[in-house]
């Protein structure tokens, strides 16, 4: 079963850095990387809108209700998806979409360490190591070869 979640998980990876094309040519149509970034999310609740009711008649129900009872900061996730969206209409006509996509994983790894190191976020906590620290610091020698010429 883990195999298929790293499996999907694998796929989403393979498609940030299409989406991150698709919403740069969007704004060169529409002009303003805030309304690239409004399409980009105005298709996704659409689309997710579809997913969820698909989802609750085969039985798989929610409770939206408990959401009121979160802390703060669950709620924030969209904050940074919007900013990930963002930073993708910017960057990719500069950058092109391999730097764009090595730098946001170098940013995730760095911040996953962090969150595991501590705990945040109700996670359990997988202590920083130098293997881990070596692993970022070699993706780091993979953004220098991935921009160059």
């Amino acid at each position: 079963m883990k195999a298929g979640w790293l499996a999907v998980t694998f796929l989403a990876g393979l498609l940030i850095p299409a989406q991150a094309a698709m919403n740069a040519r969007m704004r060169t149509f529409v002009g303003n990387p805030l309304y690239s970034a409004g399409i980009n999310f105005l298709v996704g609740l659409i689309a997710l809108t579809i997913v969820i009711s698909i989802s609750a008649r085969l039985g798989q129900e929610g409770a939206w209700r408990e959401s009121l009872r979160a802390p703060w900061w669950a709620w924030c996730g969209g904050c940074i998806g919007v900013l990930i969206v963002l930073s993708g209409v910017l960057v990719i006509p500069r950058t092109g979409a391999a730097l764009f996509t090595a730098t946001i994983m170098i940013g995730q790894l760095a911040g996953a360490l962090v969150l595991d190191h501590y705990g945040l976020f109700g996670l359990s906590t997988r202590s920083i190591t130098p293997s881990r620290v070596v692993g970022v610091l070699l993706l780091l020698v993979g953004i220098w070869f991935v921009q160059r010429r």
